[in-house]
């Protein structure tokens, strides 16, 4: 494993070498940046899964996924600190909410369906029949809740067209309550918990504790020194590329596009690992989905509450950052595409029926920039179908209210 180790960090010293001694080849910085936030996001994943310890599994899911969107943080304040540089709404203000709106929809919209399909082929490998679902426990309704909450607050967001201090003190407040009620539950008896596979779990087998926790932080320290480095070049490259490529294609739009694709896709790629792997063990199925639907709560609430914070301080107190008709669209689509997902799981059962709609409309969207709107109305049919289709087996709200009685507020 050490030999997996030395290659992502080698790459991450390289680019770094590169961007600090030679900014000025586009080509070499985009390989080299690009390279190293894969290298840098694995070896945080790689630290965040063995960082797992006595906590409840909910908890120490969403602290994995706070952590394995960490180059998303840096790519989003970045562009929100650019937005607050320019003399007037300009390029990156128009681009703002990008990598945000791509993040979100990428993880839902092809990562939900990549588990379950994972799922499906591993079991047939097995010689297992019958239909495949998915299904969650009933404490695991905290996360569902929060993510359907935090979605019906952008109708809010949609309503006044514009990103405030007042929202990010919301989304930050609602992540908050999430992450102390997840922590307020008992860790209990986990009978699908494995140790890790792969290079994290050479980190879990180091004997020493000390030398275990040095080794994670290490890790830690290591890829965020790495990100602050590389990430401005990171996010120039991309623009630069994309007026490159794309503007005739695209016109105006290429930069926002390739934003809103690229740094998701890479940065959320060791998630896709994660999640892939625990997939493929069919026990731990659930844990896959459950990480991915934490991860969407901590870029709904935490992730976007970072652009209009940066982009006060940046822009010194300059005020909101207004909506234009394409930053409008792409929240209601990425609000719509999130409600559909909460409403596939209010019987707590994830099926083939809701990974299909969740795959289909979101390639459609990805490919088609026009059909956008229209999908986004599609999305929230459905998602109003599904809540039909479930009902007398709506249970997430009871179990939620369970939770909360005998685990959050449980005597001690």
């Amino acid at each position: 494993m050490l030999v997996e180790y030395s290659a992502l960090i080698l790459w991450t010293l390289t680019a770094i070498t590169i961007v600090l001694l030679a900014p000025g080849s586009i080509y070499v910085i985009a390989l080299s940046t690009f390279g190293a936030i894969i290298a840098a996001s694995l070896l945080i994943a790689w630290a965040a899964e063995a960082s797992e310890s006595s906590i409840s599994r909910g908890l120490a899911l969403a602290i994995v996924a706070i952590v394995q969107t960490i180059p998303e943080y840096f790519v989003e304040g970045t562009i929100a600190w650019k937005a607050g540089k320019e003399p007037e709404p300009g390029i990156w203000t128009h681009n703002v909410i990008a990598n945000f709106t791509g993040a979100n929809r990428l993880l839902t919209g092809f990562g939900w369906p990549l588990i379950l399909l994972t799922l499906i082929i591993q079991r047939r490998r097995n010689g297992q029949q019958g239909a495949t679902t998915i299904a969650l426990r009933r404490e695991q309704s905290v996360e569902v809740v929060f993510m359907l909450g935090a979605s019906l607050y952008y109708v809010w967001v949609l309503i006044q067209a514009e990103l405030t201090i007042f929202d990010a003190i919301v989304w930050v407040g609602i992540f908050v309550a999430y992450m102390w009620m997840l922590a307020r539950l008992p860790r209990g008896k986990e009978s699908t918990e494995e140790p890790p596979l792969g290079p994290s779990r050479a980190i879990v087998e180091i004997k020493s504790t000390r030398k275990k926790t040095a080794a994670i932080l290490g890790l830690f320290l290591f890829a965020g020194l790495t990100f602050v480095l590389i990430t401005d070049s990171f996010v120039t490259t991309i623009q630069k590329l994309a007026e490159m490529f794309l503007l005739g294609l695209l016109g105006s739009g290429a930069v926002f596009f390739t934003i809103q694709w690229i740094a998701p896709v890479l940065s959320e790629f060791p998630e896709k690992v994660t999640a892939f792997n625990w997939a493929r063990q069919i026990t731990l199925a659930p844990l896959a989905l459950l990480n991915f639907i934490s991860s969407s709560v901590n870029e709904l609430t935490a992730l976007v509450a970072l652009i209009p914070v940066v982009y006060f301080v940046s822009s010194r107190g300059a005020g909101s950052i207004p909506l234009g008709q394409l930053q409008w669209i792409e929240i209601f689509l990425t609000m719509s595409q999130s409600l559909y997902a909460c409403a596939s799981l209010l019987d707590l059962k994830y099926d083939i029926q809701n990974a299909l709609v969740l795959l289909v409309l979101w390639a459609i969207s990805t490919a088609v920039i026009e059909a956008r709107l229209l999908v986004a109305i599609l999305f929230l049919v459905f998602a109003a179908w599904e809540t039909l289709r479930s009902r007398g087996h709506i249970v997430v709200f009871n179990a939620f209210r369970e939770t909360l009685r005998k685990g959050v507020f449980r005597r001690t």
